[in-house]
């Protein structure tokens, strides 16, 4: 059963205040009416309650995604317009509003697509999944990085999205190596055992959830080493990369993502001009994809005859986090806050936005 009630809240869910008791949540009243304040724009007669716990007091927009936000309702339209490849700038001036303003709201849907994942997440693997990673870059071709990825083999679920700046290789001309090598001499090498690191993050988390099932992963050598690090449960199967990577191939669903990704990110396309700026940018549209395709479309567009559920079950459904494809209303309608989950620390740095070997400045 699903963890979502699909029922929006008329209540206040928790108490706003992180040292109160009630802040995780009750089904108890903990709170008293305390008024309302006449507001310009919605909801106009905003409903102040206060918190007999602690005293706090708090208003109804206190929980919405647009609270103190100047220009209200334009999260979901920003959303479905950045995740069907429109970049930043177009959204911007389709809105007619300023491109931080754009920026900003995706920034906040995607911490707060985080903390809608830690509560419906699946908590066992009854699936085989496919590994590998999306080669890309952030604010130059000098920064390549990769996003390693972990999809379910038949639910097409993204369990997994993580980040590993790399360095630069491959030919390059005598003014590139020479850009290169300064770039190397002011800001240094970037971790050069970044996606080790990173594989063995992820591998350690699905082999919690899922010994006894198989992992696909081509020839890297990180992926093995990661495998041989530690007391690897799952089994693990090796497909080179020579071989045609068509639906009967085991990492069909890594390609599949990797394609939607140069399809519906503006950034992502070839010799784009709307490329990110900044890692923290990347892993949030990353973040915000990995819950679009989860909860909020089929898995195929299309019917398709071996899989009769395919367009119109969502992979949430497949892995049975969700009983329906779920509308940005039931994921995004409350705010939550980073102190209510148990974040380890990766999750709160990407909360923070900190990227401690990043070379570029960042955005406000």
């Amino acid at each position: 059963m699903s963890k979502i009630s699909g029922q929006l809240q008329l209540i206040p869910p928790y108490c706003p205040n992180s040292r109160c008791l009630f802040h995780l949540g009750t089904n108890s009243k903990f709170y008293i009416k305390n008024g309302f304040a006449l507001t310009d724009k919605p909801p106009f007669r905003n409903q102040r309650f206060k918190c007999r716990g602690c005293g706090i007091q708090f208003s109804a927009n206190t929980f919405n995604l647009d609270f103190r936000k100047r220009v209200v309702s334009l999260s979901e339209q920003i959303l479905h317009y950045s995740m069907n490849g429109m970049s930043n700038n177009s959204i911007a001036r389709l809105l007619k509003v300023a491109e931080g303003t754009v920026r900003d709201r995706l920034k906040e849907l995607a911490r707060q697509s985080l903390f809608f994942e830690k509560e419906n997440y699946p908590k066992k693997l009854t699936e085989d999944v496919a590994y590998d990673g999306f080669e890309t870059f952030t604010h130059s071709q000098y920064s390549p990085c990769y996003i390693n990825t972990a999809v379910g083999s038949h639910s097409m679920f993204i369990y997994h999205n993580t980040f590993s700046p790399l360095n630069r290789k491959g030919r390059m001309t005598l003014d590139q190596k020479i850009q290169n090598q300064n770039l190397i001499q002011k800001h240094g090498f970037y971790p050069r055992d970044s996606v080790y690191e990173e594989t063995l993050y992820i591998l350690r988390d699905l082999d919690l959830r899922g010994a006894g099932r198989t992992l696909y992963t081509d020839e890297h050598k990180s992926y093995s080493r990661a495998i041989r690090s530690f007391d690897f449960r799952m089994d693990h199967e090796a497909i080179s990369s020579k071989v045609r990577r068509d639906a009967s191939n085991p990492l069909f669903p890594i390609n599949r993502l990797h394609n939607l990704y140069r399809h519906f990110f503006s950034s992502q396309q070839r010799e784009t001009i709307s490329f990110q700026k900044h890692e923290a940018a990347l892993i949030e549209k990353i973040q915000l994809m990995k819950i679009y395709r989860n909860f909020m479309n089929p898995k195929f567009v299309k019917k398709n005859k071996y899989d009769p559920h395919a367009h119109d079950w969502s992979p949430a459904m497949y892995v049975g986090v969700a009983n329906r494809i779920l509308n940005f209303e039931e994921i995004f309608g409350t705010r939550k806050f980073k102190t209510q989950f148990d974040l380890d620390a990766k999750e709160k740095q990407f909360v923070a936005r900190i990227y401690p070997y990043s070379r570029h400045k960042m955005m406000a």
